[in-house]
């Protein structure tokens, strides 16, 4: 348990160790809940080893050995937990696979990780197993959450999940002294976790994280908020536990601190965080844009008396909010005037998305639109930003030393010696840290190329500023130049592009071209207004971003996509990341076109200045 953040050092116990530490110490407090008819259903301490228990004998029955890979196909849910728990008491690794994924994607992750064997949870998950199983010598199970698995070849056993704990449980009875033996055998330097990347440059790797990394990214997270190690917090889980920040938050945190997590699936969302109304959120930035939207929309559907007392509350909160990012004394007065529009206002306009009673919340994996932070602000929710990447697996900046921090940066470096930061002569971003991945799956080249002296390079162009604070600019390989040589980070102006309503995802081009560009993927707002009414309120917008940008920076152009980017044609990867390169090859024309008809604009536009001249 993280009682403190200073002088913390890993307690030499696999997290199969302290769960079993953990359920002896309270085996009747809640562990953790599921959303399920309408309600959060908890299992206790003593619950959750249970069943990990049943479950880890019932592998090893398998014949599922120590430092097997297991891989999880699968929504979130309680089952994903208590199975890699499993995995991990018998000195197994877990291996996430984005249930989202193709079946080529199934075969890559199952094929590289050489996984024995792997939880799936829906008959369509077990279908791509099944096609992927002939090329997988090394596969020797597969587990159904939901279904019987069928149509496996003979050499991979097909077991459903209640099956699996039922042997379990038989071998539990017969040797109550294997499961113990098992999980003392493990040490916190063995691998704990096999993460892939997005691949949004290129095929995905493998990130291997050991106990102790993991152990040190859950104190990261705790640096910037302390309060989870000593009193419960209450966290509604929904996004997929193959990504490394929600497996973080979402199955290794909980057994260190006092965060309950209810889990439920992405269809749940929305009920779940209303009947559970959580206190801790950690969320992409997507995640708050979406709730914001919702948020609004539930405004614009309410009387007009509440209409404009939100309108009067918003001249208060803005005044409130620019004090703050400045960091000036807020009057009594407004301080007073400001708690009446919260009660009155924002905490029942932020109770119809189940967020009222949330203080602080985090956001990483993503660029935060500065707008929409500085929205939440006003409406009374401390929004900070975390800066991780799979490799760290936790927080290695973080807005952790204020309150409603101005919008625009990620933070500063955790306040403890052992993580640093330090900036490149090209602008890179570079860190160490104690929760630092131990390398790349069976790719040791990879992770020579990132690593230089024990620092790690995160490909992030970056600015510090005088108090350490940290603004991302873009990403070194994402940066384009132009035919004219000038090099541009397309990211800053497509986060920019993408404050409006209007604009679902924005792509700058101008790779060895003249000047900027950018294909746009249009919101349902757009797409319900007419054509001229849409091109309007675009070009208007992409006006008013050309006004704040340096003249070569400044667009062109734009061209509407036909169509929404899709991973199956491998224009997102699974955290819908954009692959920039897949993107530019499947709208090839509509980049052709925009530059053919900008220099077609350009010889008419010279030719009759020459006229001109002429006369």
């Amino acid at each position: 348990m993280l009682h403190s953040v200073s002088g913390f050092e890993a307690v030499h116990r696999t997290f199969a160790q302290m769960l079993c530490d953990r359920a002896e110490r309270e085996p009747d407090t809640v562990a953790f809940c599921s959303w399920a008819g309408g309600a959060a259903r908890p299992t206790s301490w003593s619950e959750y080893l249970d069943e990990v228990r049943e479950t880890t004998l019932g592998l090893h029955n398998l014949g599922v050995a120590p430092g097997d890979r297991v891989a999880i196909m699968s929504s979130t849910r309680r089952e994903w937990v208590v199975a890699a728990l499993a995995i991990l008491s018998m000195g197994g690794v877990p291996v996430g696979v984005y249930p989202t994924s193709s079946g080529a994607e199934v075969e890559q992750a199952l094929e590289s990780s050489g996984a024995t064997a792997i939880f799936a949870e829906s008959a369509s998950d077990i279908a791509k197993v099944a096609a992927a199983a002939p090329g997988l010598p090394h596969l020797c199970a597969t587990i159904g959450f939901d279904t019987e698995p069928a149509d496996l070849p003979p050499t991979v056993k097909a077991v459903h999940w209640a099956s699996l704990r039922a042997v379990g449980r038989a071998r539990a009875l017969a040797e109550p002294e294997l499961f113990t033996v098992l999980v003392e055998a493990g040490d916190i330097d063995q691998l704990a976790a096999l993460f892939y990347t997005s691949g949004s440059t290129g095929a995905p790797k493998g990130v291997m994280h050991t106990h102790r990394t993991l152990q040190y990214s859950v104190l990261a997270f705790a640096m910037s908020y302390p309060e989870i190690g000593r009193t419960r917090h209450d966290l509604v889980g929904f996004l997929g536990l193959s990504h490394v920040a929600p497996a973080l938050i979402g199955v290794f945190a909980p057994i260190m601190t006092r965060l309950v997590v209810t889990y439920c699936t992405m269809d749940q969302r929305r009920e779940a965080l209303i009947g559970v109304r959580p206190t801790a959120v950690v969320w992409p930035p997507r995640m708050h844009e979406k709730l914001a939207s919702e948020m609004l929309q539930a405004l614009s559907e309410s009387g007009r008396a509440f209409r404009f007392a939100y309108s009067i509350a918003m001249r208060v909160a803005r005044r409130i909010s620019v004090l703050r990012w400045r960091g000036r004394q807020v009057p009594k007065h407004l301080n007073a005037l400001y708690g009446f529009c919260m009660k009155s206002v924002f905490l029942p306009l932020r109770a119809t998305v189940g967020i009222d009673r949330i203080k602080v919340s985090w956001t990483a994996s993503g660029s935060m639109t500065p707008d929409v932070a500085a929205l939440w602000h006003m409406w009374g929710l401390d929004l900070r930003e975390l800066f991780g990447t799979t490799e760290t697996c936790g927080s290695v900046l973080a807005q952790w030393d204020r309150a409603f921090p101005a919008p625009g940066t990620i933070g500063k470096c955790m306040p403890d010696p052992r993580w640093a930061i330090r900036v490149s002569a090209e602008g890179e971003l570079q860190l160490r840290s104690p929760c630092l991945f131990k390398g790349y799956w069976r790719n040791p080249e990879a992770t020579a190329s990132v690593m230089e002296d024990g620092w790690y390079r995160t490909g992030d162009l970056v600015e510090l500023n005088r108090d350490g604070e940290v603004k991302i600019i873009g990403r070194m390989k994402d940066v384009l130049k132009t035919s004219g040589g000038k090099m541009v980070s397309p990211q800053p102006i497509e986060v920019r592009l993408k404050a409006s309503p209007l604009i679902d995802e924005a792509i700058v081009v101008g790779e060895g071209r003249k000047y900027l560009a950018v294909l746009l993927c249009v919101s349902d707002v757009a797409r319900a207004m007419t054509p001229h009414e849409r091109d309007d309120a675009l070009t208007g917008w992409i006006d008013e971003v050309n006004s704040e940008l340096a003249r070569p920076l400044q667009l062109k152009t734009y061209r509407i996509l036909p169509r929404a980017l899709s991973p199956a044609a491998g224009e997102l990867t699974p955290k819908a990341t954009i692959r920039r390169s897949n993107i530019l090859a499947s709208f090839a024309d509509f980049v052709d076109d925009m530059y053919d008809a900008g220099e077609q604009d350009e010889i008419v536009r010279q030719a009759r200045f020459a006229r001109t001249e002429r006369k």
